[in-house]
């Protein structure tokens, strides 16, 4: 019998909020609000949304339920941590379209104990044939045309432009020189904590705003 999704308990998300300022053993000692209150419910939402997405977006999207496939660890790289903080405040929760999971175009939710993050995105295999897509005016023209309507009522971020300068051979006054600038790409916002985070209606919040991101997501897996 499938599980059903009853919510994120505020117990859990108030331990999200505490973790990075413990240590492992602490973490140890103390994580049964972290098993039953986030990593618990974190398996049932990535199945239940998961199958949303299949259903409104694609199914051919990747559903796994579990630590190093739809959930990012807890734990952090203190190598690349400013803080040096052994553990992250938020989920990471991702669905992917593709073979290659790190490659892949993935949806993301971020959860904190005060906002919940989306986001629509990938890493390119090739950045030339990214540039191509972008460059040309038909592929090019759908792509910022499904960004203009993501970003109707929400403030988007579109991250990923790393270079300074447009890349050559294109010209500097391209009509799409920001994205052409891009090393890899992710369309996201995020949004104060709603109160059915706590109870089943969450999925159908956070299914709304990921299906928002469809266009974005689908030209992603046509062209990158």
């Amino acid at each position: 019998m499938a599980l059903e999704f009853t919510g994120f308990p505020r117990e859990g998300l108030d331990f999200l909020a505490e973790l990075p300022s413990h240590d492992k053993d602490w973490f140890a000692a103390n994580r049964a609000p972290y098993d039953e209150c986030v990593a618990a419910p974190a398996k049932v939402f990535v199945d239940v949304l998961g199958e949303r997405l299949q259903d409104e977006i694609s199914p051919a999207i990747v559903v796994q339920p579990k630590v190093n496939g739809a959930i990012s660890p807890i734990n952090r790289d203190v190598r690349f941590s400013a803080g040096k903080t052994p553990y992250k405040d938020h989920l990471l929760l991702k669905w992917w379209e593709g073979e290659n999971k790190k490659l892949a175009p993935t949806l993301y939710v971020r959860l904190g104990s005060a906002s919940v993050g989306f986001g629509s995105g990938a890493m390119f295999d090739s950045v030339d044939r990214w540039r191509e897509a972008v460059d040309d005016e038909k592929t090019g023209a759908l792509l910022v045309a499904a960004l203009d309507d993501l970003a109707a009522g929400r403030e988007l971020d579109v991250a990923g432009a790393e270079l300074k300068r447009v890349p050559a051979p294109y010209d500097a006054d391209h009509p799409r020189a920001d994205l052409l600038r891009h090393k890899m790409f992710q369309a996201r916002w995020s949004e104060p904590l709603p109160d059915s985070v706590s109870n089943a209606q969450f999925v159908d919040w956070c299914a709304e705003r990921l299906v928002a991101t469809a266009d974005v997501h689908r030209w992603l897996v046509d062209n990158v």
